[in-house]
């Protein structure tokens, strides 16, 4: 039986699968310890040809949105922990051995590794860079040590205890796009133990194709960008309200609330941030205006709330600036 249940999830993009599944392949650890499942939404011959000689679950399901996927590759696994990967991202080859060693600790239910973002052009001795300078800094956390929510990015970059998804399956079927703040969420809503690593073993892939607004240069597609992914995190953060809601979490009512209210706030932001773009409609309500500056502790954001509401050469003034910014940003980390 394996210990581990590694899911990769791929939609449409079959460029960069093999490398991912290649990269889960050529572990330091026994393959007998651990077991691969890709979940995809789409047949190929040359890539379901290597999945089945190289003995990885193939499942291709034709549904949406992502949180079908991860549900598929749990119901099909059979390890105790789960290490997701997405098809566009590579792991080093200590990555599974170090989250063995981790997870001997019954009581650690999240474990979050480091990461580094390359491109195709990167130097071809990433990997060997980092293997070189790679040190080992464990932070082990309770949630009572967690002042403020640590919600990682990169889902590459997480494993977690199976358990977290036993009363939750069908309730998470519905989340779009925010895996990583999920599982996060799910691991906090059983008070155990948080293990960060600051070593890399993770490389986020930097492409066209990512989701990330910031990866867009032109000013138009980047708004059209910017503005389909506030709504979808929108969405996403009412459902992740709704199953904190109707769950039975094992922390005290108090964490509980925290848990709630902290949805409620990042919907409220995410919302701020649809209806102020000058190529949305305000869906903001003079109610839960009021909620959000509840939320907000600076004139900055203040007047962010107000901007739903301001015309539309003010909107697009403010969102330019910000266009600008980011793509100083980007060009100085591409430097």
């Amino acid at each position: 039986m394996p210990f581990i249940s590694v899911i990769i999830t791929a939609h449409n993009r079959r460029e960069f699968l093999l490398e991912a599944v290649n990269s889960a392949l050529n572990q330091t650890l026994p393959r007998d310890k651990y077991e691969i499942i890709v979940v995809k939404n789409f047949e190929d011959e040359r890539i379901d040809k290597f999945l089945e000689e190289h003995n990885v679950k193939n499942i291709v399901t034709k549904e949406e949105p992502a949180g079908i996927y991860l549900v598929k590759g749990v119901e099909e696994s059979k390890g105790e922990v789960i290490s997701l990967l997405d098809d566009d991202d590579l792991w080093l080859p200590q990555k599974l051995e170090i989250v063995k060693q981790v997870f001997k600790d019954k009581n650690v239910i999240y474990y979050h590794n480091g990461f580094v973002n390359f491109t195709e052009f990167s130097n071809l001795d990433l990997i060997n860079k980092i293997a070189y300078n790679n040190k080992s800094s464990l932070l082990k956390l309770k949630i009572t040590d967690m002042k403020n929510f640590l919600t990682p990015m990169n889902s590459s970059s997480i494993t977690v205890k199976k358990e977290i998804f036993y009363e939750v399956l069908d309730k998470i079927r519905k989340v779009f796009s925010l895996i990583d703040a999920l599982l996060f969420y799910l691991a906090y809503c059983y008070g155990k133990d948080f293990v960060f690593d600051d070593r890399i073993l993770t490389l986020r892939r930097i492409h066209k194709t990512n989701t990330s607004v910031d990866r867009v240069s032109e000013y138009r597609d980047w708004l059209n960008n910017l503005s389909r992914i506030s709504k979808l995190y929108m969405t996403d953060n009412l459902t992740l309200l709704d199953i904190f809601s109707s769950i039975e979490c094992k922390i005290s009512n108090e964490y509980k609330r925290r848990l709630i209210l902290q949805f409620e706030s990042m919907y409220l932001g995410w919302k701020v941030t649809y209806s102020r773009l000058p190529n949305t409609k305000n869906e903001l309500t003079f109610k839960e205006f009021i909620k959000y500056l509840s939320y907000q502790r600076s004139l900055k954001s203040f007047l962010y709330g107000l901007l739903p509401y301001a015309p539309r050469k003010i909107k697009e003034y403010v969102i330019k600036k910000w266009y600008n910014y980011n793509l100083s940003v980007m060009g100085s980390n591409e430097q």
